[in-house]
């Protein structure tokens, strides 16, 4: 039987990121914790995640963040390679908690933990 992993793409100061990292430690040990706003976000996993179809494109970006707004970027703009490359320059617009789910290393499942109880969905 392949097991499954999951991934959680935390911040620390995310009181909705707190709590999901919370629920997952209650439902498995087998989970990693990617500090992405320290270490970056893998572009070809970030595809992956965008490619998956799980969470519609555009709520992978924080539209709100103050960094979005200062580099006027036009919504219309957002295609995925934009959100790809948007994100990867500048962590703080992935939206957060995301957490995806593996199975036998292949990514399966992808979801934006807002309100943090959607995890428990990944478990069902």
């Amino acid at each position: 039987m392949k097991q499954n992993f999951y991934k959680i793409y935390h911040n620390s100061r995310c009181s909705k990121s707190r709590k999901a990292l919370e629920l997952l430690k209650l439902k498995t040990e087998n989970y990693k914790i990617i500090k992405y706003l320290e270490v970056g976000i893998d572009v070809n996993e970030l595809s992956s995640i965008i490619n998956s179809k799980d969470i519609p494109k555009d709520n992978l970006i924080r539209k709100n963040e103050i960094t979005f707004k200062n580099l006027n970027v036009s919504e219309i703009e957002l295609n995925k390679n934009k959100i790809k490359k948007l994100i990867i320059e500048n962590p703080i617009l992935l939206q957060r908690p995301l957490i995806t789910k593996y199975i036998g290393g292949m990514l399966v499942k992808s979801l934006i933990g807002r309100p943090p109880e959607k995890v428990n969905s990944l478990f069902n």
